[in-house]
């Protein structure tokens, strides 16, 4: 697990939608995140650099509060920092899960790595690290790999909430995301609390906030999202977009220096 850097919060109010059901405090709750930092990968490396991805999709963040630390939960309040939900290891992307039903759903969903689609899971094996290791054949005939950071292995409620309960809401949300953005916004997010490297809903997600004006929620899910789909056809556009609306928050916030006097305040008499 690489480390992370926590800075100074960051928030934005809403633009797009009104927010009478959710209420603005509880989605800024869900994404009062700190300030970007580089990531810790190399900038030198040649496998990252192959992934031509933005320099901002290599940065990370981290939320220094979780106000409800849900039990069984494995990203509460979205408050994991970007580097511990999906990264690269070994020419590899590392992604964390839950559930085996939603480690193939994300499988199928993301494709290869080398952006062709996922036409075969050849298996996959456990490791004594946590981890639930993925193969797969791609449409271009290569092989791939994915590894499945695990949250509590072998928890059957997880399991079953991934299929009785998460994943209707997924279908849900993408059918409502346009008629009504608050609610699919809703089941979304309550999606990556438990499954916080499911690209659909990070895409979503990015879409959502980017369209509200709240920049912080927008570069975040389509962090999240562009690292676990590096060859996605809508890399640029998304570049191009979250630099057009969202420039001044791409540039990361440089720890401020305090200064400190030796003379005591005054307190009055």
């Amino acid at each position: 697990m690489l480390p992370s850097v926590a800075t100074g919060k960051e928030t934005r109010f809403f633009k797009f939608f009104p927010l009478s059901k959710i209420g603005l405090c509880i989605l800024l709750s869900h994404f009062s995140f700190c300030a970007s930092v580089q990531s810790l990968w190399k900038p030198n490396d040649s496998f990252i650099k192959s992934l031509e991805l933005p320099n901002w999709v290599l940065e990370s963040s981290i939320k220094l509060r979780v106000f409800n630390d849900t039990p069984n939960t494995a990203n509460p309040e979205d408050a994991l920092p970007e580097d511990d939900i999906a990264f690269y290891s070994n020419n590899a992307r590392v992604l964390m899960a839950a559930s085996p039903a939603a480690m193939k759903d994300i499988y199928k969903m993301a494709g290869c790595l080398d952006g062709t689609e996922l036409v075969t899971i050849r298996g996959n094996k456990i490791t004594e690290n946590q981890e639930d290791i993925w193969y797969g054949i791609c449409r271009s005939g290569a092989q791939d790999t994915v590894v499945f950071k695990v949250f509590d292995m072998g928890n059957d409620n997880l399991y079953r909430l991934y299929e009785d309960e998460l994943l209707p809401n997924w279908e849900e949300a993408r059918k409502i995301v346009q008629a009504n953005p608050e609610k699919a916004m809703r089941l979304a997010n309550k999606l990556i609390e438990h499954e916080p490297s499911h690209p659909g809903a990070r895409r979503l997600l990015g879409s959502l906030y980017l369209k509200a004006g709240y920049c912080p929620g927008a570069i975040r899910n389509y962090r999240i999202y562009l690292r676990i789909m590096p060859r996605t056809p809508e890399k640029e556009k998304i570049d191009s977009l979250v630099n057009k609306s969202c420039k001044d928050s791409l540039i990361p916030k440089k720890k401020e220096q305090k200064e400190f006097s030796e003379d005591l305040p005054n307190l009055g008499e």
